[in-house]
């Protein structure tokens, strides 16, 4: 059934209303998205096998903020039961194997010291990033700010020139099934917010995109205080109130320190020379003040003893 849903996530995510590799429609994606889908269709006819799993490296493009997130019942779900999915694997250009889809499964069976199955395939960078994508889609529910980070990953190891940039936009949006219009958006979020403050909310599952757009514009008007308040959120917090918190804490101002009145000026005297220190934004009225003190104390004098 995982498999059914995985092709048929890929389909649309290519645009196909077929599954025949010999009616690819390239008029809507690159060259490289149709070899993609040409590659990726074939996986069934690969035959898994096992392989020590500490001989298969990650990806630099992760889509999980957290893979060790409630590992502990998926390793104990493999201990029991077996490992019944196989993970997919690629062979890189500089030789050793790199994790496709499965991140999970992988870390669980090195947990277990035992090997994992696995399907090993000749992909391109591309390709692996969609089939990442579409697979992760397929079988789990990221949160908005995992789907962006992940579009961030795609334009950064892909987006090298402008051109490449916009194979990138195309790779993330095909990978994610979301608008194109979208991809850009993700990807300013996930750039914008420091990435030590992203880690400490996490995934914060069910926030959407409006209250991370928030965030960002908090974070780009104070950029050094965004990153001093990733370690003052609880921690002990769901997602979504450590969200909250981050906003609480950039919008709170800071009480002005409470200054003895006495201390903003400051009236001296050395014999009949008189001198007084004010702050600058109380200088025009004390100095209004002193003009018509001594105005009236002439008055006074001029009028003689009552």
């Amino acid at each position: 059934m995982a498999r059914k849903v995985f092709g048929n996530s890929l389909k649309n995510a290519m645009g196909e209303a077929s599954p025949s590799e010999e009616n690819l429609d390239t008029s809507r994606t690159s060259p490289t998205v149709a070899r993609a889908q040409a590659s990726i269709i074939e996986e069934d006819k690969h035959a898994t096998r096992l392989i020590d799993p500490n001989a298969i490296q990650m990806s630099a493009v992760m889509d999980r903020i957290d893979p060790s997130d409630g590992l502990d019942e998926l390793v104990s779900s493999i201990r029991e039961h077996g490992q019944k999915v196989p993970v997919l694997v690629r062979r890189t250009a500089h030789g050793p194997l790199e994790i496709v889809y499965g991140r999970r499964r992988l870390l669980a069976c090195r947990e277990l010291g035992q090997k994992v199955r696995a399907t090993v395939m000749q992909m391109t960078d591309e390709e692996a990033l969609i089939a990442q994508g579409v697979e992760n889609n397929a079988r789990q529910d990221p949160s908005f700010i995992e789907r962006a980070l992940f579009v961030a990953g795609i334009i950064r190891e892909l987006g090298k020139t402008e051109e490449a940039r916009r194979n990138a936009q195309t790779v993330a949006y095909r990978a994610l099934q979301i608008d194109e219009s979208l991809v850009s958006r993700m990807n300013r979020i996930a750039t914008g917010i420091p990435t030590e403050l992203i880690q400490a909310i996490g995934p914060a599952h069910g926030v959407g995109r409006r209250v991370w757009e928030k965030l960002l514009r908090l974070c780009e008007k104070d950029g050094a205080k965004a990153r001093l308040i990733a370690a003052e959120i609880p921690r002990n917090l769901p997602g979504p109130n450590r969200l909250e918190s981050a906003i609480a804490l950039l919008t709170a101002t800071k009480p002005s320190p409470e200054v003895n009145p006495n201390e903003r000026v400051k009236v001296g005297r050395r014999g009949n020379r008189i001198t007084i220190d004010a702050e600058a934004d109380l200088a025009p009225r004390v100095e209004e003040a002193v003009r018509k003190l001594i105005m009236e104390l002439l008055d006074r004098g001029q009028d003689g003893p009552e």
